[in-house]
């Protein structure tokens, strides 16, 4: 009876798991409550990193309970690792894919993010380094819009944004490279590791949406004075660059303040995690003595 049990609490897993890509309403992290099998991964260098996917739903494990870190990532575990990250909820059609598709629900909510933009559609591929950054800047490209995303392979951002780490190789034109391999592929340990930076930044970038409002909202104006004050948020870092018209600059990061407009040529508000140098919002106020503020990320 005990082995019917087990037999039939593997099954249901089973369904689970499969019948996850199926549905919209359905997570593909579903298998993640089986418990884990350290020993598939307790000495990989990226167990903190799987242990957080699986812990946030943003990867999964296999129905026995396994992560298998050391496997090849292929383009649909990528698109849905993406679509996990962001959060999306809506899509549009993939004719690409046919309607019983573990992933066809993923594919079209990454369509309509831009995920997929320029990239040919074969869930089954297993991607190469270049492929793989491709799809991550493509996600990262609409929290971003004013970054100047030109360099000529993707790779480069992928490893100088710490998503993918550095490997000796060479280059998709096949120039050698001390440190940006496009020709590997991406393990689903190294995926944990590049969706688990992807999510700590997308969910500090919310987190900085909400202090930059909160300082918006703070913000008054009576005759030609402007008062307000910067928010404390533990583990963020808010500064106010003031940029006065006879050149000299100002630089407020905490408390309250008040200045004259009229002496004012613009003011910066930035939220960054704290200790760290990229912006996780960024606006800039350059229309004083009105409010109206541009959204500068």
């Amino acid at each position: 009876m005990k082995r019917f049990y087990k037999l039939f609490s593997s099954v249901i897993v089973l369904v689970l798991t499969i019948g996850a890509g199926l549905s919209a309403l359905v997570p593909v992290t579903n298998a993640a409550q089986v418990p884990a099998k350290l020993s598939d991964y307790q000495n990989h260098p990226h167990r903190d990193a799987i242990d957080y996917v699986v812990k946030n739903k943003l990867m999964w494990l296999f129905p026995d309970g396994s992560f298998q870190p050391d496997k090849p990532i292929t383009q649909a575990d990528l698109v849905a690792g993406l679509v996990n990250v962001k959060g999306l909820t809506s899509g549009e059609p993939v004719q690409e894919l046919p309607e019983n598709h573990w992933a066809k629900v993923y594919y079209e909510r990454a369509k309509r993010d831009g995920i997929l933009d320029g990239v040919e559609i074969n869930p089954n591929k297993v991607m190469n380094r270049e492929e793989a950054s491709r799809l991550m800047v493509n996600a990262w490209k609409s929290l971003f819009p004013r970054y100047p995303w030109k360099q000529q392979y993707n790779i480069i951002y992928s490893v100088g944004s710490n998503w993918i780490a550095g490997k000796p190789g060479k280059f998709p034109n096949g120039v050698s490279t001390t440190l940006y391999d496009s020709f590997g592929t991406v393990s689903r340990g190294e995926q944990a590791f590049a969706l688990q930076s992807l999510h700590r930044e997308y969910q500090g970038i919310q987190e900085a949406e909400k202090i930059a409002t909160q300082f918006h909202n703070s913000l008054k104006i009576s005759g030609e004075t402007i008062r307000g004050a910067l928010p404390t948020v533990k583990g963020y870092d808010t500064r106010l660059y003031v940029r006065f018209k006879n050149g000299k600059t100002d630089t407020i990061d905490s408390g309250k303040f008040s200045f004259s407009t009229s002496q004012v040529e613009y003011v910066r508000f930035l939220v960054k995690f704290k200790g760290e140098a990229e912006s996780l919002a960024n606006y800039l106020y350059g229309k004083l003595p009105t409010l109206e503020r541009e959204n500068s990320r």
